[in-house]
């Protein structure tokens, strides 16, 4: 009779010890611009699409999410017979893919901010060789890296175009919502605006800011590595137990996993281990996920 409040009271308990780590572990975020909120949840799925460079619209996206909620509810109810397990693969079926969407979207910004480091330097050079921001800028449209070229490609076409140099940075800076750009946008529409030669002790500023930054997030990446692909181990063992009880020893598995307690006990275990990798994941990228910037003030 007293085992029913001992489990209440060890529940309670670990629920508290699971709200204290986190407390401690939460890194806070500040908004300091309000702007970066405006906008419908079509608008703001489609900023974040196009920060994880997947050439899809929203409404595509969306789809797409529906399809596989499909065909993993149809796998579930295949491998194990039980209608929990269909619902249970439908919810992570669309909620995996927009998991998917984030982390691409996090290692695409971070691809970004690392790519910015070589682009620093190519126009600290340029710079100092030419006494030209627009010639350097041109270097950098040329020599960059991939990922960060075509937005200077554009700074120099829309120049060319006799379009205001501080207009289309703060458009990129604008669409890009990167800390690291914000700054080195900020630094040439200071020379500009000034007219001055300082523009090489800025940079390199920049630059040890961003060696820091990329040094330090690879380790962090690759100390978490192993812990991440053990996490997916585990979460995934409950049903792939279920799976292989399924094909081994039917008569065993199918009068608990028929009734309501054994539908119950999927969609909680389903549940509480889908959440559990959620935590762990967003907790393990706090440390190399880049900052929403605040935007550049004209």
């Amino acid at each position: 009779m007293l085992y029913g409040p001992n489990v209440l009271l060890a529940f309670i308990g670990a629920a508290g010890v699971l709200v204290i780590v986190l407390s401690i572990l939460a890194i806070p975020h500040y908004r300091m611009d309000r702007e970066e909120d405006e906008g419908s949840l079509i608008v703001r799925l489609q900023r974040k699409l196009d920060q994880a460079d997947l050439q899809i619209t929203a409404a595509e996206y969306l789809k797409t999410s529906l399809f596989l909620a499909l065909v993993l509810g149809v796998v579930a109810f295949i491998l194990t017979d039980a209608i929990a397990a269909a619902l249970l693969g439908m919810l992570l079926g669309f909620f995996g893919y927009w998991t998917y969407l984030e982390d691409r979207r996090e290692k695409r910004r971070r691809e970004y901010q690392e790519a910015l480091l070589e682009v620093i330097n190519i126009l600290q050079e340029g710079f100092a060789s030419m006494r030209s921001l627009e010639m350097a800028l041109a270097t950098v449209a040329e020599h960059a890296p991939e990922i960060a070229r075509r937005d200077f490609v554009e700074i120099v076409t829309q120049m060319s175009l006799k379009e205001h140099l501080e207009e289309v940075l703060m458009q990129i800076a604008q669409r890009r919502r990167d800390l690291i750009f914000d700054r080195l946008v900020e630094a040439l529409i200071a020379n500009r605006r000034t007219g001055g030669q300082q523009l090489g002790p800025v940079l390199s500023a920049l630059r040890e800011s961003v060696q820091a930054l990329a040094s330090g997030r690879r380790r962090v990446e690759t100390a978490q590595q192993r812990i991440r692909w053990e996490a997916r181990i585990v979460c995934l063992a409950p049903f792939t137990f279920i799976a292989i009880l399924r094909q081994t020893a039917p008569d065993l598995q199918a009068p608990f996993y028929a009734s309501i307690f054994g539908q119950v006990a999927i969609l909680l275990v389903g549940c509480m281990s889908a959440l559990a990798y959620y935590i762990m994941n967003r907790m393990g990228s706090q440390a190399v996920q880049p900052l929403e910037s605040a935007g550049v003030r004209a």
